[in-house]
């Protein structure tokens, strides 16, 4: 499910619906994040969820699987988690 999502992430189209269940403060950060890298939003989510993906350590996996096993919806709670964790100070 989550591998599915992350490989679709690209599209405008699957992106625009992510991003419209984040907060609309973390939906502003986000937009704020792209524009400053100069990218869409479907793009800097895109990114953003695969570098996760690639350098999160073990304390951040272990809380991810946390959250995706009490969700109805996995995939989209875990890509929801990480934009958050990525635009927010930690």
């Amino acid at each position: 499910m989550l591998g599915d999502l992350i490989a679709q992430l690209d599209r405008p189209d699957i992106a625009a619906t992510v991003l419209a269940t984040l907060e609309p403060g973390i939906k502003e950060q986000v937009a704020q994040r792209a524009a400053d890298w100069s990218m869409t939003e479907a793009d800097f989510a895109a990114g953003a969820v695969r570098a996760f993906i690639d350098e999160a350590d073990d304390d951040l996996w272990f809380q991810l699987l946390t959250i995706i096993r009490k969700s109805d919806e996995p995939g989209l709670a875990a890509v929801r988690t990480i934009l958050t964790w990525v635009v927010t100070e930690r």
